[in-house]
C-alpha cells in the first residue's frame, strides 16, 4: 500500500506518472535522441527493472513507484513514437495499442487458467 494509505494513492500515482512523462519527454530533444532512439534506450531499462522485480521484489514500495515512473517514461517515448506524423498518427496508434493491450491481457488470462486448471489435474 502507499505510504499514507489509499487516500495518498492517486497523488503518489499522479507525481510518479507525471515524472515519468516528464523524464521520457526530456530524453527525446535533450539527449540528442528522437522518439525512437528514446524509446530504445528506456525499454532495456525498463525491461531490466522487471526482470530485477521477479520473485517479490516487486512488491517492495520504492521498487513499484520505480517501475510505474520507468513504465511512464518509455510509454510516453514509445507514443509520441508511433503516433507521429511519420508513422501511425494518433487515432491509429491509439487503436493499435489498445488491441495489444487487450490482446496481452486475453493471453495472460489464459495461461493464468491454464496454470489454474494443470494445478487442479496434480492434486
Amino acid at each position: 500500500m502507499s505510504p499514507g494509505g489509499p487516500r495518498l494513492l492517486g497523488l503518489h500515482a499522479l507525481i510518479s506518472g507525471t515524472l515519468g512523462t516528464v523524464i521520457g519527454d526530456f530524453c527525446s530533444p535533450n539527449m540528442g535522441l528522437d522518439d525512437a532512439g528514446a524509446s530504445i534506450l528506456l525499454s532495456p531499462i525498463m525491461a531490466v527493472l522487471f526482470l530485477a522485480g521477479r520473485g517479490g521484489r516487486l512488491l517492495l514500495l520504492p521498487f513499484y513507484w520505480l517501475a510505474v515512473v520507468l513504465i511512464s517514461a518509455a510509454g510516453t517515448t514509445a507514443g509520441d513514437f508511433t503516433s507521429g506524423r511519420n508513422m501511425l498518427g494518433l487515432s491509429v496508434s491509439t487503436a493499435v495499442t489498445g488491441a495489444l493491450l487487450i490482446a496481452v491481457l486475453v493471453i495472460w488470462r489464459e495461461q493464468s487458467r491454464t496454470k489454474r486448471d494443470r494445478h487442479r489435474f496434480l492434486i
